[in-house]
């Protein structure tokens, strides 16, 4: 390999970076554990983390002297997972997984350094490339293989310039992540007291509202035709109707859906508008039910259309769409309303299945709630609303830190 430099350059730094090997940063350590140290497991997101804060079962530890032994400032890397970044480095002495690769730092080494540059596109690209294995489920990066992947290093008193820049960005995204869970939970406890009525608006005038009535959900709403239209109907690339899929009720969307500020895939170029009724398209004011999942906690997920455009929104496969038959509801307060506990506890109790559960619409129908005067709901609809907006800014810094990161990864490296 011919000497290089990066793109982005702190400018007291003028000397190309030599080629090399990833052997020549790193050896392969196979220090045994013992007892006392403590476990941690390498995730994907997170990097290594603590086996006891991760809210997963994990399989039986190995014994502590099969274990790996890291010291703080290894680094450690899942050898099936690699090629997709799942690596960490060590804060602390530890053990980890005997199927983990643990990494030393030889003397003119930056561990930092390196683990910001295992995120970096060029460098995923490789971890792929020396991976073995027949299908990409199945690929494993050997540490023999890890080192023998071409890389060109710079002095260590630039890995460490570079290490300490980005993980500056990275302190910032975690204390916006931090701030963001702060607010999901002021959120969810401000819902757990309004719809529990601890906590209680008034009119303007300072009188309390009536109090608030029993309903059915079929009661309140009707059903209307959804259609079956699969992952493989669906495209990003443009078209005329979108088509709302359980599975992005039960991981992206919030309670109250803005068909303008949503990424919603279209349906086929060979289904168009003329494919569905009137009725099918959906509506403000109505509410899609995802009805199936593997887990409860997203069962039965809803979000309530609070924006659309005329003719250009379905709901497909495994959801149901409810529409209020009655005007005695606020358009924005029922997303909230079916995602509050009581409603969530009830929607749980009646999912049925083993391996994946569904819940029917008779079932639903029959779901009970207590139900506020109109003026009462908008209040609280605004309340949880504004909540919403300060958790969506903190989530557009994060996404926009993110792509800075992002860039900065693909310039400031070989």
């Amino acid at each position: 390999m011919m000497p290089a430099a990066p793109k982005l350059r702190f400018p007291e730094f003028k000397e190309p970076w030599k080629p090399g090997h990833a052997g020549d940063a790193f050896e392969n350590s196979r220090a045994k554990g013992a007892a006392g140290l403590p476990i941690y497991s390498v995730t994907m997101d997170r990097g290594l983390v603590r086996r006891d804060s991760l809210d997963r079962q994990m399989a039986a530890d190995a014994a502590d002297g099969q274990n790996l032994r890291a010291q703080r400032g290894d680094v450690v890397y899942n050898m099936m997972r690699m090629w997709q970044g799942a690596v960490g480095l060590a804060p602390e002495e530890c053990m980890v997984s005997p199927a983990y690769v643990v990494l030393s730092p030889k003397k003119h080494t930056s561990s930092e350094f390196f683990d910001q540059w295992f995120k970096a596109k060029r460098m995923l690209y490789l971890l792929g490339a020396y991976s073995y294995g027949l299908t990409s489920d199945r690929l494993r990066l050997y540490a023999d293989d890890f080192a023998r992947i071409p890389v060109h290093l710079p002095a260590p008193r630039e890995q460490q310039k570079i290490a300490a820049f980005l993980g500056a960005v990275d302190t910032k995204l975690s204390a916006l992540a931090t701030k963001q869970a702060g607010l999901e939970r002021f959120k969810a406890g401000l819902m757990q007291k309004l719809f529990s009525r601890r906590l209680r608006f008034t009119k303007d005038d300072g009188k309390a509202f009536p109090d608030w009535q029993e309903k059915r959900l079929g009661d309140i709403f009707t059903w209307v035709k959804t259609n079956s239209l699969s992952r493989e109907f669906l495209t990003y690339d443009g078209g005329t109707v979108q088509n709302i899929h359980y599975g992005d009720i039960h991981t992206k969307f919030r309670a109250l859906f803005r068909q303008s500020a949503e990424t919603v895939p279209f349906v086929g170029a060979k289904i168009g508008p003329k494919a569905f009724s009137d009725e099918e398209f959906c509506r403000v004011g109505d509410v899609i039910i995802a009805d199936a999942s593997e887990d409860y906690a997203d069962i039965g997920k809803t979000i309530e259309i609070v924006e659309v455009r005329e003719r250009s929104l379905v709901a497909g496969l495994h959801t149901h769409i409810a529409r209020p038959k009655i005007d005695c509801l606020v358009v924005g307060f029922a997303g909230y309303l079916l995602r509050s506990e009581p409603m969530r506890r009830q929607i749980i109790r009646i999912a049925q299945g083993i391996s994946v559960l569904g819940i029917s619409k008779g079932n639903l129908e029959k779901l009970t709630f207590l139900l506020p005067h109109p003026d009462e709901q908008r209040k609280i609809a605004d309340a949880l609303a504004a909540m919403e907006a300060k958790i969506q800014a903190v989530v557009d810094q994060i996404s926009k830190l993110q792509t800075f990161k992002k860039g900065l990864l693909q310039q400031m490296f070989v």
